[in-house]
Order: C-alpha cells, then structure tokens, then sequence
C-alpha cells in the first residue's frame, strides 16, 4: 500500500490521492482485515475496510462464535462499523470488502443514516444501489454513530456501565453494555447497537467480543465478564450461556444500573 499504514485494526489513508487511488488504497485493507476473522464453523474469511472523514482507516472481518448459533456471528461490515465507532468517528465515507455485503449487512448499514460508497472489486458504488428500497422506522435524527465515542476505565464494571450509556438503541430504548476483563489485563467492552429490520442488531456481547479479536486479543483468555442494563430487550437472559460458550472459565456478573 503506497500511502496506508496499519497500526492492528487501524490504518490510514493518504486524501491528498485521486479517487481511483484511494478506492485501491482501501482495498488494499482487505487481506489484512481477512486476517482478523474467526471463521471455526464456515472457514469463510470476509474482510472489511471503512474510510472516516477522519482519513483513519478501520478493519472488519467476520467473527464466528463455536458452539452457538449462526446468528450469533458478526459479519465483517458490521465489525468495521464497530471498530469505527469505539474510536469516536462520526461519519464514514467508503466501505471496501472482500465480498458482496449480503442483505443483512446492507440493512444494518443504513443505520448510519448517511451516504456510504460501497467499493466492491474496484468499483465503486452507492449503498442505495446495494439496497434500493431499505425499511425504516426512523430514528429522530439519531443514527448509529450518534454516541461514538472512545471508551476508558479501569475496571470492567466501570467499562460496562460506560459502555451502556453508549448504547445504540432508539428502537427499544435498551441501554446494554459488556465488558470482557482478559487475563492480560485489558478490556474490551461493547454496547448494544439496535438494527430497524431488528434480526441485524449486535449485541454488547457481540461488538466486545469483536472489539477484542479485532485488537488481537483472542488468545488472550477472558477472565471477567460484566454485563450493566437496563430496558424493554435485555441480554442478560442469556448472558451467562454465551459467556459459558466463549470463555467456560470467565467469571460472570450483572451490575445495577440506571439509564440517565
């Protein structure tokens, strides 16, 4: 790539190149991106690439969980998003993949309420073009970068509440945060992010578990697991089954909390 870095899941693309360029450029995101993937039930590597305004560059690929159900599974757009969304950025601007997004994807990706350019096999085109007639339920100017925002604390409980509050979810009102405390000491958490057609929605459990394979953390083992909500569509349910599934070992706990 003559003007990317990648720094982990994170590059950068020069915008000073012409539009040719930059749309070769991201693309060549997308076999380190394919790299990040999780694939133990499909062996499928997909790969995704999203340009911010920012000029950052963000990587997506698929992540399959062993042991539960399919759609269970993030896909790779939808990782992408996630990992755009935990660095703060506000508006992405071109989504390079290794595959045609399915209709999942392209649904989930009109939550960002915004023109996005769709770079599949060096062409370029609209989502709309990839969706024409996608349903809708309105938000109220709320999209599904409204609360992007970089996350920091110092325990997992803390990161899980912090996470709630970032929640996506103008659907069901759900404020629904986890946090996954690894034995490295690091953590990764993540926030519900509510879907119109609904089934596209990703669960806490979802975007911190991809925040962690995308940052390299999927040998690190999963000592802690947090869960803080409050709403009409909780996770917690079925919390303790997926954490059993994930990471059998991981100590599991629900916090209190309150949606301001």
């Amino acid at each position: 790539m003559k003007h990317g870095t990648l720094n982990g899941s994170v590059g950068f693309c020069d915008p000073a190149v012409s539009t040719a360029e930059l749309y070769a450029e991201l693309s060549g995101f997308l076999e380190p991106a394919k790299a990040l993937a999780s694939v133990p039930v499909s062996g499928y590597r997909v790969g995704a690439a999203v340009l911010a305004a920012s000029g950052n560059v963000y990587l997506g690929a698929n992540q399959e969980f062993a042991g539960l159900p399919l759609n269970f599974t993030v896909h790779a757009e939808q990782a992408a998003v996630v990992n755009a969304r935990a660095h703060g950025e506000k508006k992405l601007t071109v989504l390079a993949v290794s595959s045609a997004p399915c209709g999942y994807c392209r649904q989930f990706l009109t939550e960002l309420m915004a023109p996005l350019t769709v770079v599949l096999n060096g062409r370029a085109r609209p989502l709309e073009d990839f969706l024409p007639q996608s349903f809708s339920l309105g938000t109220g100017g709320e999209s599904l970068l409204s609360g992007a925002a970089p996350l920091h604390a110092e325990t997992a409980a803390e990161a899980a509440v912090r996470a709630a509050h970032l929640s996506y979810s103008p659907y069901t009102g759900t404020k629904s945060g986890a946090a996954l405390l690894c034995r490295s000491g690091k953590i990764y958490a993540g926030c519900l992010l509510e879907c119109s057609a609904y089934n596209p929605s990703i669960s806490a459990f979802q975007t911190a578990m991809t925040l962690r394979a995308l940052n390299g953390g999927a040998a690190d083992p999963v000592i802690e697991a947090c869960l803080a909500e409050s709403g009409s569509a909780p996770l917690r349910p079925v919390f303790r089954t997926l954490m059993a599934a994930a990471a059998p070992d991981a100590a599991v706990r629900f916090l209190p909390f309150q949606a301001q």
